[in-house]
């Protein structure tokens, strides 16, 4: 476990979406078709530009508008599962995905702009929708340590704090180094993101696309 945890920390998000290489793109364009260069050409200037904008919070706030330019497609109908956490670079490849795939996305992006981990957390939400409550994924933004998050999400795509998001009740949230558990209104620690079989395989394949 310990040799797991240290590989997954030697995790580098440097260049893996904004200069995605020509060998990544190549092959998921077999995989996925010729609408794939285009899209990650795209993606690259619209990250971009979103390097060039100073103030954080409206940095946050247009990676979560290049995000949601994707379409809502289940895992059923695009990868024949029930629950497939693609690759960022997968999602770029088709432009599609489910709330995980956004809020992933997203994230990795952030990331790579040089984002602190501390200030973001994938979040899994209940969400009240309709009058039914929904299993969910969101990513939080934390602009200072103990400041109320703003909330990127892909069904209501405004950006916006997270008392201003009623329908939306957390679970759990995790990032590269931490994963809490909401309890009675505040967050308990639990270990290690490694914990959590579907972040270690995501990374896992992330690395291979890298690397292969």
């Amino acid at each position: 476990m310990m040799a797991v945890v240290a590989q997954a920390a030697a995790f580098s998000y440097h260049g893996y979406l904004l200069s995605a290489s020509a060998g990544l793109q190549q092959r998921l364009e077999m995989r996925f078709g010729d609408k794939v260069r285009p899209r990650f050409d795209d993606l690259s200037a619209s990250l971009a530009g979103a390097t060039r904008i100073a103030d954080e919070r409206q940095r946050v706030e247009r990676i979560n508008q290049i995000g949601n330019r994707a379409r809502y497609a289940s895992d059923v109908t695009l990868w024949q599962s029930e629950d497939y956490w693609a690759t960022p670079a997968e999602f770029t490849a088709i432009a599609a995905g489910d709330c995980e795939d956004y809020a992933l996305a997203k994230y990795f992006a952030l990331r790579e702009l040089g984002m602190p981990a501390d200030k973001l957390r994938i979040t899994y939400v209940r969400l009240l929708r309709k009058g039914r409550l929904e299993n969910h994924m969101v990513l939080a933004y934390y602009p200072a340590p103990g400041a109320e998050p703003w909330v990127l999400d892909n069904l209501d795509k405004r950006f916006t704090p997270a008392s201003e998001r009623p329908d939306l009740t957390p679970v759990y949230s995790f990032n590269d180094d931490r994963v809490w558990k909401v309890q009675g209104g505040g967050d308990r620690e639990l270990g290690s993101p490694q914990q959590l079989r579907k972040w270690r395989e995501l990374l896992e394949r992330v690395r291979e696309e890298v690397q292969s």
